[in-house]
């Protein structure tokens, strides 16, 4: 049987208690499955104060919430829930899907799913119920994987970006960039058939001035998805010598002791890695054994997996004592965040110690530095507001991300092809630069619609839950 006849069964509400469940039938028999549940064959085996249903003559009436009493395959009475009806083709996969929402105990939802597998449902494998919508044209990739960005998102500043993808705004946007090259491709083969002397220069410069736009908002599209993806999930680390000040750093963020504080050099001596809520926001802190100069074996193996830690993170901390002249282990410090691997991400100097006298007199104006004590805890909101400075982007209306890789891939493919159209333009050369703009709308297709073999399908929607 094709997979698509199958009617399928998952619980779509994860398996934990809570006030409600949601276990999801999806196909031709989604409906029939469900009466099996409210009219049961076996009512000699109800024992319970609940009216029977058939007394009711209960219908299920599209889109409209009905509240029921289910019952298994032996006619057992399982709960009290309210089912919803979404008839095909107006549901989430274009699919007849009845919803049962019934009360969140753990075995009462895994009852309710062994009887609807009893009743002939096959259970759903892991995005399936996506694969279907994205089978039946209820979604493109875009709003596929913004889907699975989504459910993984840890940055509130994000969500709208992804909202607007899951809306199908970046589709619309890129069907339209798709028409205007068409235009463009539909005015260079009209100047094909002209000599050189009979060409209007007024359709080439407009196809050059809408080529031009095209490849601005593909670029931009391009430089917000890297940084989305420099957002999502970032991780920071606090790195420096030992005794600076990076342990009490760590415990304020986290506004618990969660590390050991001791004045006696490397006390920390491997990576605690903690999550950190900054305004809703999600990320991975590290805090690193101190960079010194030393000759114990397992100190030295700690320190090496701070640098690693470092170079794997997006943020870094670096902090510097105020109280204490500055030695070599501190500008070994300052000669790591200096090299080209590592200036390129986001660092703040956290000079710590301002309640002792001062005796570091470096100069950090050259870097984004701020003054603390991580004894005074309201010296935290400085710390996370320029944490937060980090990990927001600027979004406005003009503002698109890809999320996958993939989709990124083909996206600098067209990015390519119109500016190499572009040059080939500007040059007369028509027959080349309509190709590439032939091109172009190959890789600007395969965005937005399945591109790759049914494997890797598979393992794209292997990352959905099962009830998803």
């Amino acid at each position: 049987m094709n997979e698509q006849q199958h009617t399928i069964v998952a619980i779509s509400s994860g398996i934990s208690k809570s006030a409600i469940s949601i276990v999801r039938l999806s196909g031709e028999k989604a409906l029939e499955i469900a009466y099996q549940f409210i009219m049961p064959k076996h009512n000699q085996a109800i024992h319970t104060n609940y009216p029977s249903n058939s007394s009711k003559n209960i219908r299920l009436i599209p889109r409209k919430a009905t509240l029921c009493s289910l019952y298994d395959s032996k006619g057992r009475l399982l709960d009290k829930a309210i089912m919803i009806y979404f008839k095909a083709p107006f549901s989430f996969n274009g699919e007849d899907i009845v919803e049962i929402q019934s009360h969140g105990g753990l075995l009462i939802t895994q009852e309710i799913l062994k009887s609807a597998l009893d009743f002939g449902a096959t259970l759903a494998s892991p995005g399936e119920f996506s694969k279907r919508a994205l089978r039946n044209g209820k979604l493109d990739m875009v709003e596929l994987e913004a889907t699975i960005a989504l459910i993984n998102n840890t940055n509130t500043n994000l969500t709208q970006l992804l909202v607007r993808n899951l809306t199908g705004e970046c589709a619309r946007m890129l069907e339209s960039s798709r028409q205007a090259i068409l235009e463009i491709i539909a005015q260079i083969e009209v100047c094909i058939d002209y000599s050189e002397e009979d060409l209007d220069p007024a359709i080439l410069e407009k196809s050059l001035s809408s080529l031009q736009f095209l490849i601005k908002r593909f670029r931009a599209i391009r430089e917000s998805s890297a940084h989305y993806s420099r957002l999502q999930g970032a991780k920071l680390s606090i790195l420096g010598k030992p005794n600076v000040g990076k342990s009490s750093l760590l415990n304020l963020l986290l506004l618990r002791d969660r590390a050991i504080v001791s004045q006696e050099a490397g006390t920390t001596r491997d990576v605690i890695t903690e999550s950190l809520d900054i305004n809703g926001n999600i990320i991975s802190l590290s805090d690193t054994a101190g960079i010194r100069t030393s000759s114990n074996s397992i100190e030295n193996q700690g320190m090496q997996r701070s640098l690693e830690c470092a170079k794997e993170s997006e943020i870094l901390l670096c902090v510097f004592d105020l109280s204490r002249n500055m030695d070599e282990d501190d500008y070994k410090i300052l000669d790591f965040i200096h090299l080209d691997s590592i200036k390129t991400k986001s660092i703040l100097i956290v000079l710590n110690k301002n309640d002792l006298p001062k005796k570091n007199t470096y100069d950090f104006s050259d870097f984004n530095y701020c003054v603390i004590n991580t004894k005074d805890i309201n010296h935290r909101q400085i710390i996370t507001d320029k944490i937060q400075e980090y990990i927001t982007m600027h979004i406005d209306s003009d503002t698109f991300i890809l999320t996958n890789a993939a989709q990124n891939t083909f996206l600098e493919s067209a990015l390519n092809n119109l500016m190499k159209a572009s040059s080939l333009l500007e040059k007369n050369i028509l027959e080349l630069a309509s190709f590439e703009l032939m091109e172009s709308l190959k890789n600007l297709s395969a965005i937005t619609k399945p591109y790759n073999v049914e494997e890797i399908l598979d393992s794209m929607f292997s990352q959905f839950c099962v009830g998803k």
